[in-house]
């Protein structure tokens, strides 16, 4: 079984289409504590790696029936030592990407628990000044990544992971200047899923190939620009 997780406010026609490559959409509700525009991203309210899913101790009852199935199809959910604020940088310690072995977050923000899984699952900490790295990177496959923003390209750069810098915006997001390439997409086995339509980014030719290179079809959603839903989450049974 195959779940997508989404934000309670992705569009219609998304939650629909999402379909085509998971058998269920679990959307999230909103968390008290985080800034309204993105209180219920998925990127700012749980990590994942393996069969690990790491949320906020009161998320847990909030979004009950959501961690309840995750743990149905075999996750063991974590409770972060932290709980969040609606101001940066306590709105961002569950945000980090996971890019095959490594995991790209300011360590200076992200939370223990999460810290701690990552080094127990024996991944590579890659320091990045961005707090938002999660909402910031578009993790293509296990070595290649795309991103806007510049600390973690370098980052990455360092590490041997390939990586593609596009031009910062052109993703929207209601409440702020801009929203991130990383929380407008979700990634599956053979694709990459925009929330909106790739073609409109000035990048979009760069960002179409770099996701061909890697044996991922770029498929856009809707038919408007980019908008930053927080990530679209797979999960598969374990």
């Amino acid at each position: 079984m195959t779940v997508a997780l989404a934000d309670i406010r992705i569009s219609k026609k998304i939650a629909a289409d999402l379909l085509n490559y998971a058998d269920a959409v679990l959307t999230l509700p909103p968390h008290p504590s985080l800034p309204r525009p993105v209180d219920s991203h998925p990127d700012m309210l749980l990590w994942n790696c393996g069969s690990k899913v790491i949320t906020y101790g009161d998320y847990l009852t909030v979004a009950k029936d959501v961690f309840e199935t995750l743990e149905g199809m075999g996750y063991n959910v974590l409770t972060a030592s932290q709980y969040p604020a609606d101001k940066y940088p306590r709105d961002v310690s569950l945000n980090c990407a996971v890019i095959g072995r490594n995991i790209i977050c300011n360590k200076k923000f992200a939370d223990d628990t999460v810290l701690e899984t990552a080094k127990r699952e024996g991944l590579e900490l890659i320091h990045s000044n961005q707090g938002y790295a999660k909402c910031s990177t578009l993790p293509v496959a296990e070595n290649a990544l795309i991103t806007a923003d510049a600390s973690i390209f370098n980052a990455a750069i360092n590490a041997r992971i390939d990586a593609l810098l596009i031009t910062q915006g052109h993703v929207r997001l209601d409440g702020y200047d801009t929203g991130f390439i990383g929380g407008a997409t979700g990634v599956t086995d053979g694709a990459v899923l925009f929330c909106g339509d790739i073609s409109a980014h000035p990048d979009a030719q760069a960002i179409t190939d770099f996701c061909l290179k890697y044996n991922k079809k770029p498929v856009s959603l809707l038919d408007e620009p980019l908008y930053d839903y927080g990530t679209v989450f797979f999960f598969e049974s374990k």
